[in-house]
């Protein structure tokens, strides 16, 4: 019997990932949008470099903020009342600051060391590049006490609108200091304005929702609950990103910024992925108590599952398309299309590890993602070392799908221990089975027609998208497009739909029918 309610506790969530989700998914659209425009003044060896300083930028974060985000949230529903609560962000405020200030000096005083780490070679540039980065890591750490507060107050169209503004404030900035010949410094200074800019317009939100205080006890719980999960994090980001030091160090800058473009469309799936991470988390934890709690979410995951691989499926049979698309100032980037539908593989793996290993947040069990990620980045590091040299950037996305693969079979083994949930693993399998025969299909389209790409070339960058366009792209995106619309259709032959989805679809489409007079 279908349950009451699971319909509107979908709509739900949806709701709650869109809002928190809108501002950052936005930005991601944006940038990919501008990609033409990057790619036009920006070489791909800026693009390596800049792919190099991300994984320091992903570490830095991690490091400077110790997970503090979530031990203030965490803790703060465990105080009596509002005064003691000032007093937790206050103190959480001011050590976060006196940590970060710190952190930034030591990074500071050993540039020279952090940039021969990074990229194997001393240089001033280099190192004026990695403070940069390094300013703006600590200017965000004053961020995250008033937005976790903007949480805890339930307002998500303030939280939205003012990183939202961050976002475009430094979009906007990127777009004039690239265009202006400003280079990779450009980009980094666009961060650092951006984010001292919402650090200020949030200021008045701290204020009044912090206490001047210093609480030790506080600290301590806040630090005992969220310092276990800093490995975790540091883990997951060198899965994520080491590949472009591996890279960078066999093949060099371009084939780096090569791949690193390649990637961003391949992680394309995040589009959905990390708006629903956001609202993943409190919708579990607000179930996880209920008699029918695990029965929910194994419904639940079923559904986001077909949406992950909807997104997943339609990033990888397009891969090549849209990297000549946002690409299309400078077709070298070409070169790397066959990595998208790999990475998109692997983020594909990544859902799937967000979506089964609930159990192990629900009961508390954080000491098991260390040894998760652990083991993923370990595989991760041993497949660049063994794979990139041979097979260079298809090497690369292979050890990232081989790690998150890893990743996703160690979750649910502990996730079903510590808190079992019955998966339908029918369906997901047939779900699974129609996205696979959907994409090898659209493998029999025949490459995109370039013959006469050079003489286009010679001309303007719009006669020479017109002409990848018109010549190259429209036949193979029809055909393409035509085996995509496979996928839903396989879905019902696999028998994926159940006969009360069916009802609860006609009736949807009846109510939506216009009424004749």
């Amino acid at each position: 019997m279908e349950r009451p309610g699971l319909f509107s506790t979908l709509r739900r969530l949806t709701g709650h990932s869109l809002v928190y989700g809108s501002a950052d998914v936005a930005t991601q659209v944006v940038n990919l949008l501008l990609t033409p425009l990057y790619v036009a003044f920006l070489t791909p060896d800026d693009f390596g470099l800049l792919a190099v300083l991300l994984l320091f930028e992903s570490v830095a974060k991690i490091v400077f903020r110790m997970g503090l985000d979530a031990g203030f949230l965490r803790i703060h529903y465990d105080l009596p009342d509002e005064n003691e609560r000032r007093r937790l962000a206050g103190t959480v405020a001011l050590f976060s600051a006196a940590a970060g200030a710190l952190l930034l000096a030591a990074i500071v005083l050993g540039a020279p060391l952090v940039v021969r780490a990074l990229f194997g070679q001393p240089a001033p540039e280099l190192g004026r590049y990695v403070i940069l980065k390094a300013a703006d890591v600590y200017v965000g750490t004053f961020l995250f006490v008033p937005l976790v507060l903007l949480r805890i107050r339930d307002q998500p169209g303030r939280f939205a609108s003012l990183t939202a503004t961050r976002n475009a404030l430094n979009t906007a900035l990127k777009v004039l200091l690239v265009v202006r010949g400003a280079g990779v410094g450009g980009v980094l200074w666009s961060d650092l304005i951006a984010t001292s800019a919402l650090a200020l317009a949030l200021a008045p939100i701290l204020w009044r929702g912090a206490r001047l205080a210093w609480v030790p006890g506080y600290l301590r719980s806040v630090l005992t609950f969220c310092l276990p999960k800093a490995p975790h994090g540091i883990m997951v980001q060198l899965l994520n990103l080491s590949d472009r030091r591996f890279l960078l160090g066999y093949l060099g800058r371009a084939v780096t910024g090569f791949y690193d473009k390649a990637y961003a469309l391949g992680a394309g799936v995040k589009f959905v992925m990390s708006p629903f991470e956001s609202a993943w988390q409190p919708f579990i934890y607000s179930h996880a108590g209920q008699p029918d709690g695990p029965r929910l979410f194994a419904r639940v995951v079923t559904y986001i599952w077909a949406v992950f691989l909807a997104v997943g499926l339609a990033v990888a049979i397009f891969g090549r398309e849209l990297l000549m698309v946002f690409t299309f100032t400078n077709p070298a980037f070409w070169i790397a299309a066959p990595v998208v539908p790999i990475v998109s593989l692997a983020y594909l793996l990544h859902g799937t590890f967000l979506l089964t290993s609930i159990g192990i947040g629900i009961e508390k069990k954080a000491r098991y993602y260390p040894m998760i990620t652990a083991s993923a980045a370990a595989v991760n590091l041993t497949g660049n070392f063994l794979l990139i040299p041979r097979w260079g950037m298809l090497g690369a996305a292979w050890a990232t799908v081989a790690a998150y693969a890893v990743m996703a079979a160690l979750g649910f083994w502990f996730s079903q221990r510590l808190y079992p949930i019955p998966f339908e693993a029918g369906r997901l399998t047939r779900l699974s089975a129609a996205a696979v025969a959907s994409f090898l299909l659209a493998q029999l389209v025949p490459a995109p027609d370039l013959s006469g790409l050079s003489s286009a070339a010679a001309g303007s960058r719009v006669h020479f998208l017109l002409h990848i366009a018109s010549r190259a792209l429209m036949p193979t995106v029809a055909a393409k497009l035509a085996l995509l619309a496979v996928f839903p259709a396989l879905v019902v032959a696999f028998g994926v739909v159940r006969a009360e989805e069916w009802a609860r679809l006609q009736s949807w489409r009846a109510g939506r029918r216009p009424r004749t007079q």
